[in-house]
């Protein structure tokens, strides 16, 4: 089986949405239609969710671009390898703890990834806690099991 890479926000999307686990883990977004679906999602940094009515539980966001450098290794030719950023959030009714295993669970899947505890939600939001997973182009998917 071909390795995969993780060279876009929606190939991060894809492999997490299909894990057997993770997508368990998440909340939920409530729309102002009525309509209610998983709490992931891919934007641009700064961009807000439109019509979003409520969100409940961890959520994971994607942004849809990331951070580059350029790589070379045993030739002259470079290439870029792109930072990925993902942000979990947990908001009321969850806790640190169902946020701590999202995490661990998105980490199992991505070869080389990390994730650090970042406090950037106002206050008054609702939101406990993030954590900022960091994921590189250039590592490989580990398959679900």
């Amino acid at each position: 089986m071909a390795q995969v890479f993780p060279t876009s926000a929606q190939v991060i999307y894809d492999t997490l949405a299909a894990d057997p686990t993770f997508p368990g883990l998440l909340g939920s977004y409530e729309f102002k239609a009525g309509q209610t679906l998983p709490a992931i999602s891919i934007v641009s940094a700064g961009e807000d969710m439109p019509s979003i009515r409520n969100v409940q539980g961890v959520e994971c966001i994607i942004q849809d671009a990331g951070s580059t450098e350029s790589m070379s290794y045993l030739t002259d030719a470079s290439y870029p390898v792109v930072t990925w950023s993902l942000f979990l959030v947990a908001w009321n009714p969850a806790k640190g703890a169902d946020l701590q295993v999202a995490t661990e669970r998105a980490l199992q899947r991505f070869v080389g990834a990390s994730a650090i505890q970042v406090v950037g939600v106002a206050d008054g939001l609702g939101a406990l806690v993030q954590n900022k997973i960091i994921i590189k182009s250039n590592m490989p998917i580990i398959p679900a099991s």
